[in-house]
């Protein structure tokens, strides 16, 4: 990992904060980091102010010092360091504020003695406060400590692009050699994401898609009301397709199910199936069907079967000790097959009819 080093523009009036400037610029040494400010170069005319625009601009972050004086004015009136913060702040720099706590207790020599600028000090300091969260200091140890940890913080919340030795600086080969690694690591992503969602190798000879899966089933058959004939039990079979059975069955594990949830929609999906073929049988159209079960195995084969074509597998979500039950939940590809098996498809354009009115048909009741 290559070492980055930042560059912090401290501002400030300067003779009323020697020590403090001193405090501030130790901290931001002893950081590792490059501290840069223009206090022994005033901005008297536009060149002096676009070589500390430029300074402000090639700087990561701006520290702001503020005592208890407003310090000299620009020919509009508004002091050199206020001037610095409202570019600073205008170029969306990271601020860290740091203002003295009781400037009003300062010794007459470190604060203002005119009334006019000593307001304008206080609307400065106002205006800091409104758009920041400050950090407050009463002595130059103090200060020095507040700067580390507020650099500190700011480099982890606000990154900025900083300054690298150059001897740091990747070479040509080595930035070719790099973006060579991510072109390969983005292909062996795409190969991964293509394996996840295709069927999984060794699946060819096993039973799938269209195939069908004959299983048998036992239920009760009661007669119309009126009749006097028995209710009699039956057994039958059906054959029903992978995708069929896949696809009745894949909705219940999109956020996961448990085994018992699981097999209970096997059984409710390959009864549905079961009536639906039991209607076309012209013995039993008029009958009450009743107690359609299928055997435990055909549930086990069908878990399995379903496993091995790599449609669904076990969950890996934690849990809680206590619960001991098996989950399963879709695979990439089981959930692929899902939308590819049960998502709806437009009629092609030629059957459909938009001024068509929809036809009602009365539902039986049992």
């Amino acid at each position: 990992m290559i070492e980055k080093r930042y560059q912090i523009f401290i501002s400030s009036t300067f003779r009323d904060l020697i020590d403090e400037r001193q405090a501030v610029l130790k901290a931001v040494l002893e950081l590792d980091h490059m501290p840069a400010g223009m206090e022994l170069f005033p901005a008297a005319d536009d060149t002096a102010w676009q070589l500390i625009k430029d300074v402000i601009d090639s700087s990561d972050y701006y520290v702001l010092l503020i005592g208890g004086r407003y310090g000299s004015l620009d020919e509009e009136g508004l002091g050199y360091t206020e001037k610095e913060y409202d570019y600073a702040t205008r170029k969306k720099k990271p601020v860290i504020p740091l203002l003295h706590k009781s400037p009003d207790n300062l010794p007459r020599e470190r604060t203002e003695t005119e009334p006019g600028t000593w307001k304008k000090l206080e609307a400065f300091r106002a205006k800091v406060e409104k758009k920041h969260t400050c950090v407050y200091w009463d002595s130059a140890e103090d200060l020095k400590a507040k700067v580390i940890v507020g650099l500190t913080a700011n480099v982890k919340r606000h990154p900025t692009v900083g300054w690298v030795r150059a001897d740091n600086v990747p070479s040509d080969a080595t930035v070719r050699e790099v973006l060579a690694l991510r072109k390969q690591i983005a292909a062996l992503e795409d190969e991964i994401n293509q394996i996840r969602t295709d069927a999984p190798p060794g699946t060819e000879d096993l039973m799938q898609d269209d195939d069908l899966h004959k299983m048998a089933y036992s239920f009760t058959a009661r007669p119309p009301r009126g009749s006097y004939a028995d209710i009699m039990s039956y057994e039958s079979t059906m054959s029903p397709s992978w995708n069929e059975i896949f696809a009745g069955v894949s909705p219940v594990m999109i956020n996961e199910a448990s085994e018992r949830d699981l097999r209970r929609a096997f059984h409710k999906h390959f009864e549905k199936l079961a009536r639906q073929d039991l209607a076309e049988e012209d013995g039993l159209r008029d009958h009450y069907i009743s107690d359609v079960k299928f055997s435990e195995n055909d549930i086990e084969t069908c878990l399995v079967q379903l496993r091995a074509l790599g449609l669904i597998k076990e969950s890996d979500r934690k849990r809680s000790v206590k619960d001991t039950s098996t989950y399963w939940t879709l695979t990439p590809y089981g959930d692929r097959m899902m939308v590819q098996l049960r998502a709806l498809r437009r009629d092609p354009p030629a059957k459909r009819s938009p001024g068509a009115k929809p036809e009602v048909v009365a539902a039986e009741t049992e």
